[in-house]
């Protein structure tokens, strides 16, 4: 295998002179496929994604630091207890969401992405129901952290 160092021909660099001449308006950038080949769709604007989806991120992680820190201060309250079974679980969702949205796409997984969302969704509503269940039947979140934290 030998690499062959040669100058452009004569075509090749009146070409690229004639490119290079011409102002920007006139290059052609596309390809030469007609458009009913390869048309260009957007898809259908959708509230959950793009920058909502983004401030409803932002908005979940903030929420949880005046709850931790009203917890801390304030200690055991049904208030704080029933923000927290709330906001925590939605957002351990959203991060695991990205998770199986970046690993486990239709393009390489499409079969395993499906069984693992609806796994997912099935997993959140389940440890909502469960802290709903804790907070009212049982000492709450709060409570049962801190009986955890001294043991």
């Amino acid at each position: 295998m030998s690499f062959r160092l040669a100058a452009p021909t004569l075509r090749s660099t009146a070409r690229l002179m004639v490119t290079r001449q011409q102002p920007m308006g006139l290059v052609k950038i596309h390809s030469s496929a007609p458009s009913h080949i390869n048309p260009v769709t957007t898809p259908p604007a959708d509230r959950m994604h793009g920058s909502y989806h983004w401030d409803l991120e932002r908005g979940v992680s903030l929420a949880l630091v005046p709850i931790i820190g009203a917890q801390l201060a304030l200690g055991a309250s049904p208030v704080t207890d029933t923000l927290l079974g709330v906001v925590l679980p939605i957002h351990l969702h959203i991060g695991f969401d990205a998770c199986i949205t970046d690993y486990f796409n239709p393009r390489k997984a499409p079969v395993l992405g499906k069984v693992l969302t609806a796994t997912l969704y099935a997993s959140t509503a389940a440890t909502l129901v469960g802290c709903y269940q804790f907070n009212i039947n049982d000492i709450g979140l709060t409570e049962f952290i801190a009986r955890l934290w001294t043991a």
